[in-house]
């Protein structure tokens, strides 16, 4: 922490900025204090550009900052004109391993407006390393590295954005957001604690917020998934998808009151694999699964076990034979990765245990048998896990978070974030008063499956923020291609459910009550 305060103090009076000239309504101005922003090289942050751009009509005006702190951590934070800045500062999370400056407060959370258009100052991180979003060679025996982007690097750029703003405006944003989904979710987690004064509401969407537990449970799935090591070779074809996948929903869709391809809660599904029937000679067809197919999919849907205990969750059902489903992260994806990567749980999983954990980039997933995985991952998670339940310094100062998950999502258990909600009550009965969780039926990864997946999480967590508006039930659209809304549903606080009333037209939510189960 002292680290962070005379970096702070660096900032601000190496800056040397007048206050009374840093708020202006002109463009001109703006335009001339976006120019000042790029002559200044400061202690620990080194700004490399600041260009004003005007605005383009979807675009406001604005000033885009281009800098790093401390050489590694990059960052673009883009400035509104004085005139339509909002007074508030809007964080984005990054996906994967990141290795780009991302910000998904740009594009995934922008259901209501971007934020410039809003009149947000945001900003987002590299979180200190370059390369793709699935690959963590950069991460090989380099502490700094790892702890930056474990949990560093969104609170130093957190504070160098302020730090600018400040300088910028005359003034420091009056709230200040994180939203974020996937690794994004997992920062959110993290920042609330271990950083909690960061940032007044947080939105943590799918959070990777256990990359110990759930990465080995990616590794031990493909070991069914792949046993002999061929990586074109899945166990599971597309066949055996579309039988898992259609079985489920014949058995459960109805389940609900409503037969539209999404199950309310697919907990409530009383359906096992082991009851399809088994292919003669152990040959694969279309019909039938085989006994290594049945393997590979209860590994999905267990968890990861060692010394015969299970340690995290598996997967609920949905997803199995929806695009973007079990085809990318579970058997083989179409998309092309910069190395041999068959699906996106493989990529995650060996190379967090390759660069992270063991240090070896020759470490062979198909010959760890767990036994030892609590002693081999302890030091690592210290650095990467934000399972802490405690939350009380964020709490007190009035911090708000929402968390929510796709109840079809294969690159995060939706069990582990109910378990981690669960824990969060458990440990702290107040924790309703600042902390709601949301399940929605039929969505994938942070957005897409056959359920509605867009709400406006930022609306919602300003206004419990700044009004005390605490949210209740919401409502999800669906959208088509062309942005139009072809389906809206409730979705409710947890542990309440959307309960269909049996007569209403079931693609309007108005057909829909939030009740307890």
């Amino acid at each position: 922490m002292l680290r962070v305060q005379r970096f702070v103090s660096a900032f601000g009076v190496a800056a040397g900025f007048v206050v009374a000239s840093a708020c202006t309504n002109s463009a001109v101005e703006s335009d001339d204090l976006c120019d000042d922003l790029a002559a200044r090289s400061l202690i620990d942050l080194f700004i490399d550009s600041a260009e004003w751009t005007a605005s383009d009509g979807a675009t406001p005006a604005h000033c885009k900052v281009i800098g790093a702190i401390e050489t590694e951590i990059n960052f673009e934070l883009l400035l509104p004109d004085s005139s339509s800045w909002n007074g508030r500062f809007l964080m984005g999370g990054g996906g994967g391993y990141v290795g780009t400056v991302q910000n998904q407060a740009i594009g995934l959370f922008d259901e209501g407006g971007t934020p410039l258009q809003r009149g947000y100052a945001t900003v987002g991180t590299d979180t200190g390393h370059q390369g793709s979003g699935i690959e963590a060679e950069w991460a090989l025996d380099h502490r700094t590295r790892q702890r930056n982007w474990g949990h560093r690097a969104v609170h130093v750029t957190a504070e160098a954005a302020k730090s600018i703003i400040q300088q910028y405006y005359g003034r420091l944003p009056t709230y200040s957001y994180f939203v974020g989904c996937s690794r994004g979710g997992g920062q959110a987690m993290m920042e609330s604690q271990r950083y909690p004064t960061d940032f007044d509401g947080i939105v943590a969407a799918a959070p990777a917020y256990n990359w110990t537990a759930f990465t080995a449970g990616f590794v031990q799935i493909q070991q069914a998934m792949f046993p002999d090591g061929d990586l074109n070779r899945p166990v599971l074809t597309p066949e055996s998808l579309s039988l898992l996948g259609t079985s489920i929903l014949a058995a459960c869709d109805a389940d609900d009151g409503v037969v539209d391809g999404v199950m309310t809660d697919p907990r409530r599904c009383d359906f096992s694999p082991a009851e399809l029937p088994r292919c003669a000679g152990g040959k694969p067809a279309a019909d039938c699964l085989t006994e290594a197919q049945l393997t590979a999919i209860e590994a999905v849907y267990e968890g990861p076990i060692s010394n015969d205990k299970p340690f995290f969750f598996g997967f609920n059902y949905g997803g199995e034979n929806d695009q973007g489903g079990w085809d990318s992260w579970v058997v083989k994806s179409s998309r092309q990765w910069e190395r041999e990567v068959p699906n996106a749980q493989y990529g995650f999983g060996t190379e967090f245990y390759k660069y992270f954990v063991f240090g070896d980039p020759n470490w062979d997933y198909k010959n760890y048998d767990f036994s030892t995985w609590r002693e081999d991952t302890a030091e690592i998670s210290r650095v990467v896990d934000a399972t802490e339940t405690d939350l009380t310094e964020f709490r007190d100062r009035g911090g708000k978070i929402i968390y929510w998950t796709g109840w079809s999502d294969l690159a995060l258990t939706p069990l582990g974030t109910i378990d981690y909600y669960e824990r969060l009550e458990m440990d702290d009965p107040s924790a309703r008063d600042y902390a709601r969780l949301y399940m929605l039926p039929g969505v994938l990864h942070c957005a897409s499956g056959p359920g509605p997946d867009k709400v406006d999480w930022v609306e919602v967590i300003q206004a419990w923020v700044e009004e005390g508006r605490a949210p209740e039930r919401l409502v999800a659209l669906k959208r088509d291609a062309t942005g139009s809304v072809t389906l809206t549903r409730p979705v409710c606080p947890y542990p309440q459910k959307a309960v269909y009333d049996g007569v209403g037209d079931p693609s309007l939510d108005s057909s829909f009550t939030c009740a307890r189960p």
